[in-house]
């Protein structure tokens, strides 16, 4: 592996990183949903949805479900998934709600017809970071693919 993009605070020594981008969590449901008429979405209403469950082994992503749990917010799981990926389907045909990454969510709000809100949580900021290993930051084919990344998905550039 070259590089790695992503929320994955285990890769400390041994490896650089620069910051792309910052982002919130957000609540995401299809267009339709019973709370898509809201422009924020209640702690009571979140812990009333069914919600389905991203379980991405090998990132940081479980420390928000780390934190929902110690902040003692309920919710009713009725589906667990192992990455992102399906998410989209799933919400654009179901009444379930999600709690992903608001960049994700502006990819899919067009392709599946969602709708997406702050989270009532207030969960904090995450960084997701370009990594590489330390035997690869001279390598100059690689210090071209980090610099397109971060042309292309660095904070500030164009969606």
């Amino acid at each position: 592996v070259d590089l790695a993009l992503g929320l994955l605070p285990q890769l400390k020594a041994g490896y650089f990183q620069r910051l792309l981008f910052k982002q919130h969590y957000v609540c995401m449901f299809r267009r339709g949903h019973p709370l898509d008429r809201k422009k924020d979405m209640t702690l009571r209403e979140f812990s009333a949805a069914q919600h389905v469950v991203v379980v991405a082994e090998g990132t940081g992503h479980g420390r928000a479900d780390e934190l929902l749990r110690r902040r003692k917010v309920e919710r009713k799981v009725v589906l667990t998934v192992p990455h992102y990926v399906a998410v989209g389907h799933i919400l654009s045909g179901s009444d379930l709600v999600a709690t992903v990454p608001e960049r994700l969510a502006q990819a899919l709000v067009r392709p599946f017809g969602l709708a997406y809100v702050r989270h009532p949580a207030r969960l904090p900021e995450i960084g997701i970071n370009l990594f590489w290993h330390s035997r690869y930051h001279r390598d100059p084919g690689i210090e071209w693919l980090r610099s397109l990344i971060i042309e292309l998905h660095g904070e500030g550039a164009q969606a």
